[in-house]
């Protein structure tokens, strides 16, 4: 099989590394505000954890000569920040939430930057009353027990496992109506239970199902523009050695070609009109405070995908769809949503074809959006004729038509609706 080009890889990689360096420094102090839109504001804590991150998740391939000497660097900079008065006082403040304010710390120790003055601090933090005066949703607690096992070097205990049956990875992710921190939890499981890909993991349902819900998460962050989050999802394979679908071999074509052409990959935060009005290190600051985030996910990505046999594919394979269900499929997707239509467009109509469960998730998303549920059921019923109704998206999809159509009746039988 012909992977994607390594050497290209690691230059993506080595690019969210420098981003890494100046986020530290324009950010890891103060944090970030945006007067204009305040939504994009983030504290000093956030940049200095994910930096941490990007970091450990890249000392996988610390074997190659650019990417060592990139961690090296940014780490050695990173650190006073990591162990700063500023976060001390938040341990110290906050025992019961210590293991988010010392995610650098532990991280920074994992990578040989040791400090023990600051683990003694920790220790007494985490050994208080209030320790667990906290309450947490499962993933949460989850990633609190992932950062306390690499920080102690013990098993998580069987805590894990009772946390693991109650998440999103036991149970099925809402794709159609639900938020978008509940995809978030989903993808951020996926770096906990495998310490960014450090470690084998057991699923606590079928592998299938759950790569399929994430075939559809993509699909729905792709018609989005949601690339944050598209790169997240695209982690789950390189991250547990799966084999890359189709749709994700896709997905990630779709971001690396954003990616070469802006120079980074793109997010929703950046107000293009409000950056050409700034000059200098005010636009540089801008730029990164609203964008840095995903460059970090593609770098994420990377790393991962730089392990042994764990790169994407270069070509589209699986069942081909006839191309009469193509054709007939396209008819229902908007025209003007989403940057993957280019890509799509330049594929091979083989490759075209292989794509057609991904094209029929999509435009379910899209016609669910516009709340045309006639639409939707139309596709279903293509679908079924064609057998590529197996999707998660497409289950949900059904039963969602399923709950209207009782309503609708009951509606009717009382008279509410004539």
């Amino acid at each position: 099989m012909l992977r994607w080009d390594e050497a290209d890889l690691e230059i993506r990689l080595c690019r969210a590394l420098d981003i890494a360096k100046r986020t530290v420094k324009f950010f890891a102090a103060n944090g970030f505000t945006d007067a204009d839109s305040p939504a994009n504001n983030f504290g000093a804590e956030k940049p200095i954890a994910e930096t941490a991150m990007l970091l450990y998740a890249a000392s996988a391939v610390s074997c190659r000569p650019n990417v060592a000497a990139r961690i090296a660097e940014v780490a050695q900079f990173l650190v006073p920040y990591a162990r700063s008065d500023r976060m001390l006082l938040n341990i110290a403040l906050n025992p019961s939430r210590a293991f988010v304010f010392a995610v650098p710390h532990v991280l920074l120790t994992k990578l040989g930057y040791r400090d023990t003055g600051f683990d003694d601090f920790l220790i007494s933090c985490v050994t208080s009353q209030a320790r667990n005066g906290h309450e947490q949703p499962p993933f949460a607690s989850l990633e609190r027990r992932w950062i306390s096992s690499l920080w102690t070097g013990q098993d998580p205990g069987p805590g894990w496992r009772a946390d693991l049956l109650n998440s999103v990875l036991k149970w099925p992710v809402d794709i159609l109506g639900g938020f978008r921190d509940n995809a978030y939890a989903f993808t951020h499981l996926f770096m906990y239970c495998t310490d960014f890909g450090h470690k084998a993991f057991r699923f606590p349902r079928r592998r299938s199902i759950v790569f399929g819900e994430a075939s559809s998460l993509l699909a729905k962050c792709l018609d989005a523009e949601d690339y944050d989050l598209a790169g997240e999802i695209l982690m789950s394979w390189p991250l547990t050695g799966a084999a890359w679908c189709s749709p994700a071999v896709f997905g990630f074509r779709v971001l690396a070609r954003l990616e070469d052409k802006i120079g980074f990959l793109p997010c929703g935060n950046t107000k293009i009109d409000h950056l050409n009005q700034l000059e200098g290190e005010e636009r540089t600051r801008y730029a990164l405070g609203t964008a840095y985030h995903t460059a970090y996910v593609m770098g994420f990505l990377c790393a991962a995908s730089l392990r042994p046999n764990r790169a994407p594919p270069v070509r589209i394979t699986g069942r081909r769809a006839e191309r009469t269900c193509l054709d007939r499929l396209l008819c229902f997707v908007d025209k003007d949503q989403g940057h993957w239509q280019s890509e799509f467009s330049d594929l091979r109509e083989a490759e075209q074809r292989v794509l057609a469960p991904l094209l029929l998730d999509i435009a379910i998303v899209q016609k669910y959006r516009k709340h045309d549920y006639k639409a939707m059921s139309e596709l279903l019923v293509l679908a079924c004729q064609y057998r590529i109704a197996s999707s998660p998206l497409c289950g949900q999809a059904a039963e969602l038509l399923e709950r209207l159509a009782s309503v609708d009746g009951r509606l009717k039988s009382t008279g509410v609706c004539q």
